[in-house]
């Protein structure tokens, strides 16, 4: 049995959203070092990667929340990995 256009369409909306999940979440995890890193008290995942492109870029909040999630990713592909001990 073949999928209709409409059921193709919803799994490739899936899939695109899961992806988006995914980074988003990576993107998190990467907020908890840069927290580490820069001395972000109290702070950790998301809200510390907004600090860190507020301070670095000189954004307003609003400005950096507005960001895409491809967006971000772009602007800390130069942040430097932690190396696994």
């Amino acid at each position: 049995m073949t999928k209709s256009k409409h059921e193709e369409i919803h799994e490739a909306t899936e899939r695109l959203y899961a992806a988006d999940a995914q980074l988003k979440s990576a993107i998190a995890r990467q907020g908890d070092q840069i927290a580490e890193d820069q001395g972000y008290k109290g702070m950790y995942g998301m809200d510390a990667v907004y600090r860190y492109l507020i301070d670095k870029y000189h954004w307003l909040p609003d400005q950096v929340r507005r960001l895409s999630t491809d967006d971000i990713n772009m602007l800390l592909c130069d942040y430097p990995k932690k190396k696994k001990s």
